[in-house]
């Protein structure tokens, strides 16, 4: 699988094509990415592409999500 860019849309969830508010990766708020990466269990899953894309972009959404332990 193709890795996820910023433009491509979220895969799934409430940001996803069918949820209530379809989003691209880039517009996903970094809170969300948070909860996934230490509650959705991501940041043990290295294969998913939304996981991968938290990984590549983890400084950034540290930078944007702060207030939250991302490690």
């Amino acid at each position: 699988m193709k890795d996820l860019e910023d433009t491509d849309p979220f895969p799934f969830g409430q940001y996803g094509p069918k949820g209530k508010d379809p989003r691209m990766m880039q517009d996903v708020p970094a809170s969300y990415f948070h909860w996934l990466w230490t509650k959705g269990g991501l940041k043990a899953d290295a294969r998913s592409p939304v996981s991968v894309y938290i990984r590549r972009n983890l400084l950034a959404l540290k930078k944007e999500h702060p207030d939250r332990i991302w490690s």
